[in-house]
């Protein structure tokens, strides 16, 4: 067999096994509108953000356990909500259960070890860690201030987690520092999100 036989069987032998490879692979699946399990809903908008994307966990990556995770955005802000139980059968309501607590400082060791990998610069807690009452909801919370490595802009991330119907709901959000407009938008999603929650 010659050189460029040889050559163009193995590159259709590559190209074979990097479909057998995407084909075991499972397709993203989006979460639902509504989540089931909580009640609480996911529309097309919360507050002024629109929904970018979801995923649900246990078809995309066979890990129900990591539950489902919505994506909101304005041109400002960016709001992420997670639902999940990590395969915890019990979780207490609220801000103030083990569980909650334990799941609050692993986020928390999450959002630093993004900071070690790069994805923040000089982070520092600004707000908390405390209690944050919003609507009917209670949630532990937390703002840092940190600058975006890429362009060195100065921006807040803000962390909450509570119990919520035996789940943990965790909510991201990051917005500009110095941006008064986008403080009221990230506050905006909350407000609308918890308004539209059952205590």
């Amino acid at each position: 067999m010659s050189r460029g036989v040889l050559g163009v069987a193995v590159a259709v032998m590559a190209v074979f096994l990097a479909l057998a490879v995407t084909a075991q692979q499972p397709a993203r699946a989006p979460a639902p509108e509504r989540n089931a399990e909580t009640g609480l809903a996911f529309p097309d908008t919360i507050g002024p953000a629109r929904k970018v994307g979801s995923i649900d966990y246990s078809q995309s990556s066979a890990a129900p356990e990591l539950g489902f995770a919505w994506n909101y955005e304005t041109q400002a802000i960016t709001t992420t909500f997670y639902i999940y139980n990590s395969g915890i059968a019990e979780i207490s309501s609220g801000a103030r259960g083990s569980v909650v607590m334990t799941q609050f400082q692993q986020a928390i060791a999450d959002i630093e070890a993004g900071a070690r990998t790069g994805r923040y610069e000089q982070l520092k807690p600004s707000q908390g860690p405390g209690d944050c009452t919003i609507g009917a909801m209670v949630f532990r919370c937390i703002t840092f201030t940190a600058v975006l490595p890429s362009d060195k802009r100065p921006v807040f991330t803000r962390l909450f987690v509570t119990g919520y119907r035996n789940y943990v709901l965790k909510i991201r959000q990051d917005w500009p520092q110095n941006a008064p407009a986008a403080a009221r938008e990230v506050d905006a999603v909350i407000q609308t999100f918890a308004r539209s929650a059952s205590p």
